[in-house]
């Protein structure tokens, strides 16, 4: 069986939800980010592959794969939100100073609810 990826989402949702409890507060944070774009990208990568039969390569340069194929595709919405989930995703990741979290948090979860709600209409 295969895995679905709107679980990261239902995870990106809890750990924000939980943030201000816990006592790992930017990690819950910073997992949130990460969490919500990884749900959005691997759902893009299937929609990619199952509606248009792109294969996207297995690289570093596959997340930016992604995004020109929805460019490409005319769907440039899908494409920048994306990127800017990517952006924060990467600095969530690796910057040990990272400032508006929370709001940050909020709004990768919010993108990644426009690129499904986008997603579904294609």
């Amino acid at each position: 069986m295969s895995f679905d990826w709107l679980q990261y989402l239902d995870l990106a949702r809890e750990l924000y939800e939980q943030a201000g409890s816990s006592g790992h507060r930017d990690a819950n944070l910073r997992s949130s980010i990460s969490r919500s774009y990884y749900a959005t990208y691997h759902k893009s990568r299937q929609l990619l592959k199952g509606k248009w039969y792109i294969s996207v390569s297995k690289g570093s340069d596959a997340h930016k794969q992604v995004q020109e194929e929805f460019i490409r595709k005319k769907y440039k919405n899908i494409a920048e939100n994306l990127h800017f989930m990517r952006i924060n995703r990467n600095n969530a990741d690796y910057k040990d100073r990272y400032g508006n979290i929370e709001n940050i948090a909020r709004e990768n979860i919010w993108r990644a609810k426009q690129v499904l709600s986008d997603l579904y209409r294609l």
